[in-house]
């Protein structure tokens, strides 16, 4: 309350040297409303629910993201004899705030029956745990699933800045083998 009254102080003061024709005190208060409007707006408005998820769906690669990734969790891509196929990446941009995975095989793909040998996905959650969205080598973003003779894969990535969280799950085809790293 003592703040809104010396705001009214202090406006009324202003208003009171506006009536007096002084064309000092007109010019300040113009200057002082049109800073607070400007620099208001720059402070107070940070980006908002849309623009911070722009980035969902895009190829981390082409938007520049991957530039600066780092790897903040891996899984290896085991089957249930312990045999292991490659690692899956939680990749992490800090410029971007994004997410995606990446598949690394230390094999070729012997086969791909008709359809592909490997695949990433990337999921995104809320930090409360609510799910967002997910993506995959596949989908648009992505630079396709493994295919015979390839080694890697990575999929489209996901806005993980604050708020959200992601974590990405290697497999090969039908789940013979599979990883999934931590979130982050």
């Amino acid at each position: 309350m003592e703040n809104s009254e010396n705001y009214n102080r202090i406006v009324n003061v202003f208003v009171s040297k506006i009536k007096e024709d002084n064309i000092f005190m007109k010019k300040v208060f113009n200057i002082g409303i049109l800073f607070f409007l400007v620099f208001g707006l720059f402070i107070g408005v940070g980006p908002t629910g849309a623009s911070a998820l722009s980035y969902d769906g895009s190829n981390p690669v082409s938007t520049g993201c991957a530039n600066d990734a780092v790897t903040k969790s891996y899984s290896y891509i085991s089957d249930s004899y312990d045999n292991i196929y490659g690692k899956v990446e939680l990749k992490w941009s800090a410029k971007c705030k994004t997410s995606w995975g990446k598949i690394k095989l230390y094999h070729a793909a012997p086969y791909d029956n008709g359809a592909y040998y490997a695949n990433a996905v990337v999921y995104s959650y809320t930090s409360s745990g609510t799910y967002r969205t997910r993506y995959t080598c596949g989908s648009s973003g992505g630079n396709g699933a493994i295919m015979k003779g390839q080694t890697s894969c990575y999929t489209a990535q996901v806005y993980n800045g604050a708020g959200y969280k992601a974590k990405a799950k290697g497999y090969i085809n039908w789940d013979i083998a599979s990883g999934t790293t931590g979130w982050y």
